[in-house]
């Protein structure tokens, strides 16, 4: 049997602790490289707040961000899932995960009748329309830019991992993380764990196997991780 390695790339603080949670579930199982592919650089500036009854986040470099520019936490807020809910807890917000995507996101706050106006803040990077689309079903949304995601090259490990014989998988939970992989081609096989589909979509080179987690959270990803080492495609015979 090889020995899989899980390439991380996401920011570094986010896949060390991605790395830890994954050693203590699957132990001797699997080996780590960690090769961020974006740097998160917070913005000590936060927007003004006055009339903001609710505010939106979208990841936990959001909540984090907002917490270093020392923004208030006594806002409500949602969030798009249950790991940035813990994250604005953790930090002292009160916090609504809608535990899912961005749909969820949109759909929870209009079906709770959440107050208005809102502020969503986030990366330079963002997908969704989220305080677009919000405003345009009655719920004033504005957004803010509270961080930028600097993109960063792999590594020297990660690029010999890419071009080796072992195999490789790959989690993946955004559309830019996987363009910033590059164009390839890489000679190892690689299994790959996407957050959705449309992070699927922006992969730019050919995998061994690509698989959908079945929730866009962590928890699916990891149960993903974990359906592969069951199955044990890289097996020698």
């Amino acid at each position: 049997m090889t020995r899989p390695v899980i390439l991380l790339t996401r920011p570094e603080a986010s896949s060390r602790r991605m790395a830890a949670l994954l050693a203590a579930k699957f132990g001797e199982r699997v080996g780590f490289c960690i090769s961020p592919v974006m740097e998160i650089v917070p913005d000590p500036r936060l927007p003004a707040l006055d009339g903001i009854r609710t505010l939106i986040f979208t990841s936990a470099n959001g909540v984090a961000a907002y917490v270093s520019a020392l923004g208030p936490k006594t806002l409500p807020c949602y969030t798009v899932g249950d790991a940035t809910a813990r994250a604005a807890q953790e930090a002292g917000l009160k916090a609504i995960s809608a535990g899912g995507d961005a749909e969820a996101l949109i759909k929870r706050i209009i079906d709770d009748g959440a107050l208005g106006p809102m502020l969503h803040l986030r990366g330079a990077h963002a997908r969704g329309d989220i305080a677009e689309r919000l405003s345009a079903q009655g719920c004033p949304a504005s957004q803010a830019i509270v961080y930028s995601q600097s993109a960063c090259p792999l590594t020297e490990e990660a690029l010999a991992l890419l071009q080796g014989q072992g195999p490789v998988i790959l989690p993946l939970f955004s559309p830019r993380s996987a363009a910033l992989m590059g164009d390839g081609p890489v000679e190892a096989p690689v299994y790959v764990v996407a957050m959705s589909q449309n992070v699927v979509d922006a992969l730019r080179f050919e995998v061994e196997h690509c698989v959908v987690a079945a929730h866009p959270d962590f928890e699916a990803v990891t149960e993903a991780i974990g359906a592969l080492l069951e199955s044990s495609p890289w097996a020698v015979n």
